[in-house]
């Protein structure tokens, strides 16, 4: 390897150690400010606890490749020396960095895949960075594998049987059976550190067999009630958190009749504050409302702006998120239920209890006696505590119509309904592209007329159970692993291959290869609106991603996308 190759490698190598401690603290940070209340422990240990999971997450990779072949080669060496000076800020050679990475392959046997991605699997929140971590994992061990300018055949098989297993830990088939509980950030006593470092925690641990998923995601209640003179701010805390929540809002791809119903819900409630502190009369506030669509359409996250923009106005003391289905209020045994309920309700004192499928808590025939139990229960604490919660109920729009109809107690309570339309295959494309820009893969053009023209199929075909941008994750993922595959058997890497998704690793969800790359060949006109003459203007497939100059008024700009024309 020359100097040029060298520097090349290391410079994509240090961009991936950053990027994988960028996401792991990033998502702790994430969880406190945001969800403290499905959180184990001390909110703080969770920052630590997620800073030292990423540390173990690189040196599991490492050591799994270069262990494939038997052999620690020069570059291999070189690739150690830089993750141990990331790791621990130690620049080792010669013979203390032999004694360095001994030591990283007796740590390597002591973590497990599942343990280190174990937060994105336990906590629904983190849920859509499970493409990140699967994305950095294998631009990691591609980058071992090929550091010395060949792949052995046995480090091609490691290579698949790494994507697997860490596919199989961030999507388990039985997450109750084999999600290990988090460890905790204090490391293992026996962990030999490296010299001046500090330690690495003990991943490995035992499956939980003590309950199900539901019930270990439920929050603590005994340290997390929220105390109103706690939350106090000034009025320029209050400002800022507020334009912060409606600024995230804006940046939400589509939902156009969501963002308008929460602006003005937002405008109203900003009024009555106005005149609250004016000593006006105010018009009552239900807090309460019902988010209806189909799933992947953004309920979850609107809900958690809206508790961001409850908290900054003061409408409630804090604004966080308990989210929850029917399994965090329905208890096994009769009885159970009421109490199951009141203390989920607790937890979301001073914030906003968010109920996905709600609808599920009703039974047609009305023989639930369960769903029955936790809606009374849910009722009177949504009367008794209207001032101080805000419950969102979510789900499929005719079922929630018909729950909400059926119910006088809920419909009394419930005025505010925000409905959720699926996205079109350019807010489609739009969601993939940012899919992309985070996990930084390139698109150029022929890969995203093919992208336009899968989802445009799907959108035609869509049923109730359309996914959106769940179905949008699944298409990434199976493109990234389409990637993957064919870089398997490449052995000279460059930056642009580990980070271009060609027209030939584009897969959508249910649609055959042969039948995509069919559809595609059809050169359906795309328009787009020039941001000159606000015409709309036709352009050819290749120009996407592309600036381009309109015929009419000579106004350029880069169309990223553009709609099919029939």
């Amino acid at each position: 390897m020359n100097d040029d190759e060298e520097s090349r490698l290391i410079g994509m190598l240090r961009r991936v150690l950053r990027d994988c401690g960028k996401l792991y603290q990033n998502c702790g940070t994430w969880m406190v400010r945001r969800n403290p209340t499905l959180l184990e422990g001390r909110e703080g240990q969770f920052v630590e606890l997620m800073d030292d999971l990423h540390r173990g997450l690189l040196i599991k990779v490492y050591v799994t490749i270069v262990r494939a072949d038997d052999r620690w080669t020069g570059p291999e060496k070189r690739v150690a020396r830089e993750m141990i000076e990331y790791l621990w800020g130690e620049r080792l050679r010669g013979d203390e960095l032999r004694a360095a990475a001994t030591d990283l392959f007796q740590q390597a046997d002591r973590l497990s895949w599942q343990a280190l991605v174990a937060p994105f699997v336990r906590y629904p929140p983190l849920a859509e960075s499970k493409a990140q971590v699967e994305t950095i994992v294998m631009r990691l061990a591609n980058l071992v594998a090929k550091c010395d300018g060949q792949t052995m055949p046995e480090e091609a098989v490691a290579l698949h049987t790494l994507q697997r297993d860490i596919d199989m830990s961030l999507h388990p088939a039985r997450p109750d059976e084999v999600l290990p509980p988090l460890p905790n950030a204090a490391p293992l006593p026996n962990a030999a550190p490296l010299p001046g470092a500090a330690p690495l925690p003990g991943a490995t641990t035992q499956p939980n067999t003590g309950g199900s998923v539901a019930q270990q995601q439920q929050p603590k209640q005994s340290h997390q009630r929220v105390d109103a003179s706690t939350q106090e701010t000034s009025a320029e805390e209050r400002q800022r958190r507020l334009v912060a929540a409606m600024n995230e809002l804006e940046q939400l791809i589509g939902l156009d009749g969501v963002k308008e119903r929460v602006r003005s819900y937002t405008n109203f409630l900003k009024l009555q504050q106005t005149r609250r502190d004016a000593g006006l009369s105010t018009m009552p506030i239900s807090l309460h409302m019902t988010f209806v669509g189909n799933p992947g359409t953004g309920k979850t996250t609107v809900a958690r702006i809206v508790g961001q923009i409850l908290g900054a106005l003061g409408t409630l003391p804090s604004g966080h998120v308990v989210e929850t289905d029917r399994s965090g209020l329905v208890a096994e045994y009769a009885g159970q239920t009421a109490t199951k309920t009141n203390k989920l309700c607790d937890s979301a004192q001073g914030g906003v209890l968010f109920i996905d499928e709600a609808y599920s808590l009703v039974d047609s025939s009305g023989d639930d006696a369960y769903g029955r139990e936790a809606i009374q229960s849910l009722l009177k604490r949504m009367e008794d505590n209207r001032d101080s919660m805000a419950v969102v109920l979510a789900g499929y729009s005719e079922e929630m119509d018909q729950m909400i109809r059926s119910n006088p107690g809920l419909s009394s309570r419930i005025n505010t309904t925000i409905e959720f339309e699926d996205y079109g295959a350019v807010q489609l494309a739009m969601i993939f592209e940012s899919m992309c820009e985070q996990n930084q893969y390139n698109l150029p053009s022929d890969a995203r007329y093919r992208i336009l023209v899968g989802f445009q199929q799907l959108y035609e075909q869509r049923d109730r159970h359309f996914g959106n941008g769940r179905l949008v994750r699944n298409a990434f993922e199976d493109s990234v692993r389409r990637l993957a595959d064919r870089l398997a058997e490449t052995s000279q890497l460059s930056e642009s291959l580990l980070t271009t998704l060609t027209v030939e690793d584009i897969c959508m969800p249910g649609i055959l290869q042969s039948e995509l790359a069919s559809s595609a060949l059809q050169d359906r006109p795309l328009r787009y609106r020039c941001g000159g003459c606000e015409r709309k203007v036709r352009i050819k497939p290749m120009s996407l991603g592309k600036k381009v100059k309109c015929s009419k008024c000579g106004h350029s700009q880069l169309v990223r996308w553009a709609e099919l024309s029939e």
